[in-house]
């Protein structure tokens, strides 16, 4: 049995994610990412938010963006990231492919190939979720604190390369309760 995860949720969590960062701090997510613009599209950028939360509650930050319309956030971000994450398992299929090929040939792989190959998930041909892998959603289950820490590591190492003149960046990407 495959563990579904919609892609409003994990637009949410990105939007969640990244907003204390992007908001308290401004640090930069990347040349091409388009976060930032998501939130303020959303209501939810440096100037509307930090009015009205003085001391953030990712709970209620959580249940405010989940409140919105997230139709162009979720076309937006889930454009390229669920792709792009499982684009390692298939790698010698994948090279050489136009970038407007990836995408659908992605999803293909990914549901052929999810018994045999065990990708970390496959997408729904509608573009609306992502099925986990039961072996992967055991994998992560039982090493959840040490792949949260390596993400977090990986997340600080990213946002320090994408703002080099900016001190500390491990202590700015999670609010003070979240820490």
């Amino acid at each position: 049995m495959s563990y579904p995860i919609e892609f409003r949720e994990l637009t949410i969590e990105m939007l969640v994610n990244a907003w204390y960062p992007y908001a308290y701090y401004k640090l930069s997510l990347g040349s091409q990412d388009t976060i930032g613009e998501q939130l303020e599209a959303i209501g939810l950028g440096r100037s509307q938010l930090l009015a009205t939360l003085p001391k953030i509650n990712p709970i209620e930050l959580r249940k405010t963006i989940a409140t919105k319309a997230l139709e162009e956030p979720i076309k937006t971000l889930m454009r390229f990231v669920p792709y792009r994450l499982i684009r390692p398992f298939f790698e010698s299929e994948l090279r050489e492919k136009k970038d407007v090929k990836i995408n659908p040939l992605i999803v293909e792989l990914a549901q052929a190939e999810f018994e045999s190959r065990k990708p970390l998930y496959w997408i729904d041909t509608n573009g609306k979720a992502v099925f986990v892998h039961p072996e992967w959603a055991n994998y992560i289950n039982l090493h959840y604190n040490t792949l949260k820490n390596w993400a977090f590591w990986e997340w600080v190492d990213y946002m320090q390369r994408r703002n080099p003149k900016i001190s500390d960046v491990g202590s700015k990407l999670l609010p003070p309760q979240m820490e």
